[in-house]
């Protein structure tokens, strides 16, 4: 029986033949059965085409603002490594400008005030369970804050110690602390014997051998009172310091500056000559205080 087909034949009363309405009816609501299934394939593929299309456009989005965030996270990070550079930079310097003036604080005996410091737990060190390894980056922005602000009280400090150094650095900067000349001493401050008379003398100087023509430095900042001819003296030139005290240089053979000028400490302004009442070559150098010739060896640091 396999393979056969069967028909279904209904006939009227009167023997005719029935049009099968039924059967047309049937086939038709077949055929309607395909298409709405074709039909709603296609609108469950194009939902489903649609679907995927907005879900698409939602990752894209996601991933653009991801990007965005990414670039605006390492602009700032960008930000605050500069930041954190700088302040590093400014307390490095301040540091060093701290230990100088502390040491020099300490040579002139000197009282300084506390400065701030800076610490921090031992490189060696594990961090602790409770602490994320990888900070976040509000912590990261406080630690900037921190070390900005480090990096403040240290400058400060370093300004209120400038403050109390300041006055006690121009006084040295004005002392003449230095040998005027390379040689050594022929003749002290103080009572002596004139070397061309004889006689007791006082010498209000001391005079520094070397050879002639060695160059002449400025011992300290000052400025020049006097330049030319003193009896005894010969070329002269006299500088004013400041706090009272002022320098005379004689037996010149050449005068390096004129009256008025501003001098610094180790500038050069004569030559040793034998100018004037002397011996020899030498340079006759004196200190004055408020008026008064003092030892010059009191002065000599260096």
């Amino acid at each position: 029986m396999r393979g056969r087909r069967y028909h279904i034949l209904i006939v009227r009363e009167d023997g005719k033949q029935y049009h099968n309405r039924i059967l047309e009816w049937i086939q038709v609501r077949r055929h309607m059965t395909v298409l709405g299934a074709v039909v709603g394939l296609l609108v469950l593929g194009n939902v489903g085409f649609f679907s995927l299309a907005s879900w698409q456009g939602s990752l894209l989005l996601r991933a653009r603002l991801a990007t965005s965030e990414k670039a605006r996270l390492e602009k700032q990070f960008a930000s605050l490594g500069k930041s954190l550079d700088e302040a590093q930079r400014r307390i490095a310097d301040s540091e060093q400008k701290l230990a100088q003036m502390q040491e020099l604080a300490r040579q002139q005996n000197l009282h300084l005030p506390p400065v701030a410091g800076v610490g921090g737990p031992s490189p060696h060190a594990r961090p602790s369970a409770e602490v994320p390894v990888t900070p976040s980056v509000a912590e990261i922005v406080e630690r900037s804050g921190d070390v900005e602000a480090q990096a403040r009280e240290i400058s400060q400090a370093t300004s209120e110690l400038m403050d109390v150094l300041r006055p006690h650095l121009n006084n040295l900067a004005h002392t003449p602390s230095i040998w005027p000349v390379k040689g050594f001493v022929a003749s002290g401050f103080g009572e002596r014997q004139d070397p061309i008379g004889g006689e007791e003398a006082y010498h209000a100087g001391m005079d520094i051998s070397a050879p002639y023509g060695s160059p002449v430095q400025a011992p300290a900042e000052g400025l020049v009172l006097e330049v030319g001819w003193k009896a005894g003296y010969g070329n002269t030139i006299v500088i004013g310091h400041g706090n009272g005290l002022t320098t005379l240089y004689g037996h010149l053979s050449q005068v390096l500056v004129e009256p008025g000028r501003t001098v610094k400490r180790w500038q050069r302004i004569g030559l040793v000559g034998t100018s004037g009442r002397t011996t020899g070559a030498h340079l006759h150098y004196e200190v004055h205080r408020d008026g008064q010739a003092v030892n010059p060896a009191r002065y000599l640091l260096y």
